[in-house]
């Protein structure tokens, strides 16, 4: 995939430029998983995920807060197969490729999506190593996967910001989450898990 004429090949998000390099800065100044398994900021960050779900049109869900001893058994009796969240979600990807590929953005998209690992993977790394490090390399792969994706997600979506129908990211609640120093695990049996 080749760069449009005015622009190096490392370089560009397209329209929504700055709204993007907006997303990336702020999203590089968090301080990943700094609060796991700590009751701060727990309450503004319940409020973010209730708003994120009922983005969804999941109502009335419970929030339960695990402590990190619990994170191997948690994720051992979990598949996201099963958590309706993810049955809603799980085809973003492609319809983020979709919008991309009708607007003439999959030149950005592909940009995207070799700078956002880039730029996080230590970061997120380093966090989740110093969290979860006692827990398992399973956990701290777990939890970088999750910053991967969401943030992938959340920074593809905002390229798409200035079309009809994709002003509003879904993600940027769930990066509230993270910027608390959380992580949100997701939804299962009608509870959503953070920590």
């Amino acid at each position: 995939m080749t760069a449009p004429s005015h622009l190096s090949a490392d370089e560009g998000y397209g329209p929504a430029e700055q709204r993007v390099q907006n997303l990336m800065t702020r999203i590089s100044a968090i301080e990943w998983f700094s609060s796991a398994g700590r009751s701060k900021e727990r309450e503004s960050t319940e409020q973010a995920m209730w708003e994120y779900m009922r983005g969804f049109g999941l109502e009335e869900i419970q929030i339960q807060w695990l402590e990190k001893d619990q994170l191997p058994a948690f994720f051992a009796d979990r598949r996201l197969e099963s958590s309706p969240l993810w049955l809603q979600i799980h085809e973003v990807p492609l319809q983020i490729r979709a919008k991309a590929e009708e607007t003439g953005r999959l030149f950005y998209l592909s940009n995207l999506a070799d700078r956002v690992p880039e730029k996080l993977f230590h970061l997120s790394f380093d966090g989740a190593f110093r969290e979860f490090g006692s827990q398992g390399s399973t956990i701290v792969k777990w939890a970088v996967g999750a910053v991967m994706y969401v943030v992938g997600l959340a920074c593809a979506w905002e390229m798409l910001a200035d079309q009809d129908g994709w002003h509003n990211n879904p993600y940027e609640v769930y990066l509230q989450v993270f910027g608390a120093g959380h992580w949100p695990l997701g939804l299962f049996d009608g509870v959503f898990y953070a920590i």
